[in-house]
């Protein structure tokens, strides 16, 4: 997360280069740290727990409530960044990173009415531009997902992505994003991007 932009794609593609590495043939040397299903490489086995016990914690919101100011906008281009470093590893099919952490993220920003609309909407606008594409592919195949069941504000908690709920997306990217206009300076018109998605699979 720390590493300048220039340099993120570089280590994706490490990262999905190490994780096609030929196997090692482990006969007599397996240990208790051995991957059970005795891929060492394949996958990049525990990435996936590293990253979310790293940076999928909840507790930003508890941190957010002391900061303001430089410390508030250094803590908003984290969260976003880490959005859109996700978007990609999913899109890279490194390390385990499940589309589920796109829904989760979007459905936090637009179906809670506690969202921290200046952190949570610009995050999701990175995952929409980095992976829109294959979220809209679940509204076609009516993708079920633990992320899009829970329980938020505006009565969508049924775990199946749906064209209502895409379109309910669109709708409230575009409110909201008109405010952070205003606000904060931010963020790409992600509604304009869902738009030109949903149009194009007409």
């Amino acid at each position: 997360m720390q590493l300048p932009e220039t340099q993120i794609t570089p280590v994706i593609q490490l990262l999905d280069a190490i994780q096609h590495l030929p196997e090692p043939d482990l006969t007599g040397r397996r240990t208790e740290d051995t991957p059970v299903d005795g891929h060492l490489w394949q996958g990049l086995p525990g990435f996936g727990h590293m990253w979310a016990d790293e940076h999928k914690q909840g507790h930003w919101r508890d941190a957010l409530a002391a900061e303001k100011g430089a410390g508030r906008t250094e803590m908003r281009s984290v969260h976003v960044r880490k959005a859109n470093v996700e978007a990609r590893l999913m899109i890279a099919g490194v390390g385990g990173i499940p589309l589920d952490w796109g829904y989760e993220c979007i459905a936090d920003a637009l179906e809670r009415q506690d969202a921290v609309v200046d952190f949570e909407v610009p995050a999701a606008a990175e995952w929409i531009a980095v992976a829109g594409d294959q979220i809209y592919a679940g509204v076609q195949t009516g993708c079920k997902s633990w992320a899009l069941e829970s329980r938020r504000d505006f009565g969508r908690e049924a775990a199946v992505m749906t064209l209502e709920r895409w379109l309910f997306w669109e709708q409230r990217l575009e409110e909201l994003e008109k405010q952070l206009q205003v606000e904060v300076g931010a963020t790409k018109p992600a509604h304009q991007v869902m738009k030109t998605i949903r149009q194009g699979s007409a």
